[in-house]
C-alpha cells in the first residue's frame, strides 16, 4: 500500500500524505494490534521500518543521512510498538473492569499482594511453559499491568485510561 501511495501521490501536500498514511497504511499495521504484538525485536523493527518509510514518503526525503526519528517526531507519529502497547493494555483494562466473566476465565487471581510493592488491582500471571506463551496477550499484559502506577490502574473509564496511559508512556520515552 505504501508503494502505491509513493507512486501516485508524490506531488501532493504533506497534510494529505500524512492523512493517507494514517488512514491506509497505519490502520492496516495496527489491525488486531491489541492481540498480536510481536515480542521479537526483528518483527518489531520490520513493522517500524514501514512507518519509517511512511515518514520519508510524507517529507519526500529519501537521503540516507536524513533523521527519520526527527521526521516522525515532527509529524507526531509515536512508535508503533508504543501504540500497540497502549492498545493491548486498554483491552486488558476493558476485560478487567467491564467483562467480569471473561476476567474470571482469563486472568487468574494473584497469589499474593504486598501492599508495599504492589497495587490492589494486581493481576495474576498464568504459568507459562514456553516463551511463545509468555509473549502472548494475557501473560504479557498482566505483567505490564502490574508494573503500572496504582493511580493509573484505578481509573475505571476506558477513555480516560487510554489517555492517561499514552501520556504515562510518552513521559517515560527517552
Amino acid at each position: 500500500m505504501l508503494s502505491y501511495l509513493k507512486r501516485n501521490f508524490t506531488s501532493e501536500p504533506m497534510s494529505l500524505k500524512l492523512l493517507l498514511f494514517k488512514t491506509l497504511v497505519r490502520s492496516k499495521l495496527e489491525y488486531a494490534a491489541a492481540i498480536w504484538d510481536p515480542g521479537h525485536t526483528t518483527l518489531v523493527s520490520n513493522i517500524e521500518a514501514i512507518q519509517n518509510g511512511g515518514a520519508r514518503f510524507i517529507f519526500c526525503n529519501y537521503h540516507r543521512s536524513a533523521s527519520v526519528s526527527a521526521m516522525k517526531s515532527s509529524l507526531s507519529l509515536p512508535l508503533l510498538s508504543l501504540r500497540r502497547k497502549v492498545s493491548r493494555l486498554s483491552l486488558f483494562h476493558k476485560i478487567y473492569y467491564s467483562i467480569p466473566t471473561l476476567k474470571q476465565k482469563l486472568i487468574p487471581p494473584p497469589p499474593h499482594i504486598s501492599f508495599w510493592l504492589h497495587h490492589q488491582y494486581k493481576a495474576g500471571i498464568p504459568q507459562c511453559r514456553t516463551s511463545a506463551y509468555l509473549d502472548s496477550f494475557i501473560p504479557r499484559s498482566s505483567l505490564e499491568w502490574n508494573h503500572l502506577p496504582a493511580l493509573l490502574v484505578s481509573t475505571s473509564s476506558i477513555d480516560s485510561f487510554r489517555i492517561a496511559l499514552s501520556s504515562h508512556f510518552c513521559q517515560q520515552a527517552p
